[in-house]
């Protein structure tokens, strides 16, 4: 289902009630959480709620993706930035946080790894942004769609776009995502795509069936909801 909300504050607000809700009500909380711009807010006004401490040393955190050769304490890593926007604003214990290492010599063991996590301790929510080009982790367009954790070659859009996470300019050529049949799998996933910039590729997944973007592979399910901003969703029909 598509939601479509009037700016980036009601989004960020639905997003924290709802992994407030699942922290509190789920038996086994495991939560998957993207990194980067888009949900910041929402990580911020969870993190300001009270009465997290109550319950939050039950939830289990499980890595989405990595930047392949980037160490998880380099500014710029996607552990960092949720250590940041996240990690730290909650006093998660490391134990909690099960996270893809990107320097590890065995890519493959890193993989089952994190399969092996998951096989154990199902997701039961999901927060998943969208890329400037429809990716979703660091599954990219045009690849094959993976079932499980893999190594991915990153697209020139994904290269450029990441550039902003850093300081100085920085070589990335691959990174390490869970699959998209895991994101699905979970038991619930909210996909947040904010801000008129992402408008092109809101109207290009909605309306564009032979686009075969990874975004468009979560469509369909009745436990995932594509969450918009008005700026975001300028180009749909919001009368339908």
């Amino acid at each position: 289902m598509i939601k479509i909300f009037e700016n980036e504050e009601e989004v960020a607000n639905e997003i924290a009630r709802e992994m407030k809700d699942h922290l509190f009500t789920d038996q086994h909380p495991v939560f998957c959480l993207a990194s980067g711009s888009t949900p910041q807010k929402s990580y911020q006004k969870f993190s300001n709620d009270a009465d997290l401490q109550l319950k939050i040393k039950r939830l289990n955190i499980v890595s989405l993706d990595e930047w392949v050769g980037i160490d998880k304490s380099s500014e710029g890593s996607c552990y960092q930035m949720l250590n940041q926007d996240l990690f730290s604003q909650i006093s998660l214990d490391s134990r909690q946080i099960v996270f893809f290492d990107g320097t590890s010599p065995d890519m493959k063991q890193e993989c089952l790894r994190i399969d092996h996590f998951i096989e154990q301790h199902p997701i039961t929510f999901s927060l998943m942004g969208v890329g400037m080009n429809g990716h979703i982790g660091l599954n990219e367009p045009g690849s094959p769609v993976l079932n499980y954790s893999s190594v991915v070659e990153l697209s020139e859009t994904t290269k450029t776009v990441a550039q902003k996470y850093f300081h100085e300019q920085t070589e990335l050529k691959q990174g390490i995502t869970l699959g998209l049949e895991q994101i699905a799998s979970s038991k619930r996933v909210v996909v947040v795509i904010t801000g008129e910039r992402k408008a092109e590729i809101v109207k290009e997944i909605f309306t564009n069936s032979d686009a075969r973007l990874p975004a468009q592979q979560l469509l369909g399910y009745d436990h995932i909801d594509f969450f918009l901003d008005a700026a975001a969703a300028k180009y749909m029909d919001q009368s339908s």
